[in-house]
C-alpha cells in the first residue's frame, strides 16, 4: 500500500479505491451488476458493487472501469459518479488504523470482457438482478444507500 496520505475535500486518506454501480437494460427492465465474493473476517459470502483500490498514476474513474472489468468481466462506461463512503479499517501489515475512502460511479454495460483478473480477492461469481433483488442481495448498508442514489438517478435520466 502506498504510504503516501491523498487530500480530498480537505479530508485526510490513507488509501483511495473506486468501483461501479453497473447496469444494463434488457427490453423494459434495468438490471445491475453484483460480484459475489467472501468476506474478509467471517469467510461468509457476500454480494456487492465491484471495487478496488487505485494502481500507482491511477485517477478514479480509471481504477473504476479497471476494477469493473477484472471482477465483472465486462466493459463500461461511466454516465455520472454517484457517491463515496469512508471506511475505518485495521491494516494488519501496518498494525494502524487506515482511513479509505471509495468513490463510486453510475456504469453503463457495453459488452463482455475476457480480462483477466488476478487479485487476492476471490470473485465466486457475476449476477444479473432488478433494483428489488439487488437492494435484498447487497450485503452492506451504504451499498444500498448508493443503488438507491443510482436509481434515482437512472430514473431521471430516463425522462429527459
Amino acid at each position: 500500500m502506498d504510504q503516501e496520505t491523498n487530500i480530498t475535500d480537505n479530508l485526510y486518506y490513507d488509501e483511495r479505491s473506486a468501483g461501479g454501480i453497473v447496469y444494463k437494460k434488457e427490453g423494459e427492465k434495468v438490471l445491475f451488476l453484483l460480484i459475489k465474493t467472501f468476506a474478509n473476517k467471517r469467510r461468509k459470502t457476500v454480494f456487492k458493487f465491484p471495487k478496488g483500490h487505485l494502481n500507482k498514476d491511477e485517477v478514479l474513474k480509471q481504477a473504476a472501469l479497471r476494477e469493473v472489468e477484472e471482477e465483472g468481466r465486462i466493459k463500461s462506461k461511466i454516465i455520472t459518479k454517484i457517491g463515496s463512503n469512508d471506511y475505518i479499517i485495521w491494516d494488519k501489515l501496518q498494525k494502524k488504523k487506515i482511513i479509505k475512502k471509495v468513490t463510486f460511479f453510475l456504469m453503463e454495460y457495453v459488452e463482455e470482457s475476457n480480462l483477466k483478473y488476478f487479485d487476492s480477492e476471490v470473485v465466486l461469481d457475476r449476477i444479473w438482478v432488478n433494483y428489488s433483488d439487488a437492494l435484498g442481495k447487497l450485503a452492506f448498508d451504504s451499498e444500498k444507500i448508493l443503488l438507491k442514489k443510482a436509481k434515482v438517478r437512472l430514473d431521471w435520466l430516463s425522462k429527459k
